[in-house]
């Protein structure tokens, strides 16, 4: 760590509620957003695992990271965390703070957790000091669909209130997140419900569910593919169906698309950090048939 940051004097702690408004200012600092006091409760302190992590100078926060608490969907259903809200303050980057921040971050999870989920941006290289061996890394790509093509509707829109009738069909096991009644209730009952809603598509007695999100910004709008459950045989057909009749559709792919109605308008670094010990062919094999999906992230929020 460089000599002007050993001659601070830095307070390396969990943030508690009443932090939010330190939490508030920072973010609106390093992303020019605002973000509410409902959704800082509702993503890290609800209940379970997860938590955020700052340095202070003083009582003023400076840096931050959000661990959200998860589960893989494999047999052991093994715990992960994964990283957001990853903030320094622009004074203060460059000298090692946030190096430090994610190194003590994994001293007090490794004993109770295995992997870490990583979302780094091109700025952002810090690894909570998990050798670059031992760091799965995997590019996916966000696409946006335009069609000006009128094809009669073969899928239908569901209140995401229907979840609750639907919650013996939310199974994947291809998704890489464990995937849930109680995990989707958590992600989209619970906070700014009115935004989301689920597409249906069924045929030959199966049927295949979409959850979307509702983006509008003044005269523009898009839709937002975040999940998706039941039927892995018809998902392919559902998507195909979703692009005819939805303009501006949003959605993230494992390939690269080479097509004239697609825009790629961002890419996602997805980042798995082994800290326990891990054999060689189960590293290789720990992503394989796995989806992620835009709800695994926090990229989709408005917030």
């Amino acid at each position: 760590m460089s000599q002007s940051s050993k001659n601070l004097k830095l307070i390396y702690r969990k943030l508690k509620i009443s932090d939010f408004k330190e939490f508030q200012k920072l973010f609106y600092l390093c992303f020019k957003r605002k973000i509410s006091f409902k959704f800082y409760k509702w993503r890290y302190f609800n209940g379970d695992l997860s938590f955020c992590y700052g340095v202070f100078i003083s009582n003023k926060l400076v840096a931050n990271v959000g661990m959200v608490s998860k589960e893989l969907s494999n047999n052991q259903r093994e715990k992960v965390y994964s990283r957001h809200s990853s903030m320094v303050l622009k004074k203060y980057r460059g000298i090692g703070i946030f190096s430090k921040l994610l190194r003590n971050i994994k001293k007090k999870i490794e004993k109770n957790i295995g992997y870490i989920v990583m979302w780094p941006n091109k700025n952002n290289f810090s690894n909570f000091d998990i050798d670059v061996q031992n760091i799965l890394s995997k590019k996916f790509y966000i696409y946006k669909t335009t069609s000006s093509q009128n094809f009669k509707e073969k899928t239908t829109n569901l209140k995401i209130e229907n979840l609750k009738k639907i919650k013996n069909s939310i199974k994947s096991n291809s998704s890489f997140f464990l995937k849930n009644f109680i995990k989707l209730k958590k992600r989209y009952l619970l906070y700014k419900k009115n935004d989301y809603y689920i597409n249906q598509f069924k045929s030959d007695n199966q049927r295949s569910f979409f959850i979307l999100k509702c983006n509008k910004e003044k005269s523009f709008s898009n839709r937002v593919i975040l999940d998706h459950f039941g039927s892995k045989k018809l998902k392919n057909k559902h998507l195909f169906y979703l692009i005819q009749n939805q303009n501006n559709l949003v959605f993230l792919s494992k390939k690269k698309i080479n097509k004239d109605n697609y825009e790629l308008i961002n890419n996602i670094n997805f980042k798995i950090g082994f800290i326990k010990k891990i054999s060689l062919k189960k590293k290789k094999t720990f992503l394989k048939n796995k989806d992620i999906f835009l709800g695994d992230t926090d990229i989709y929020i408005r917030i």
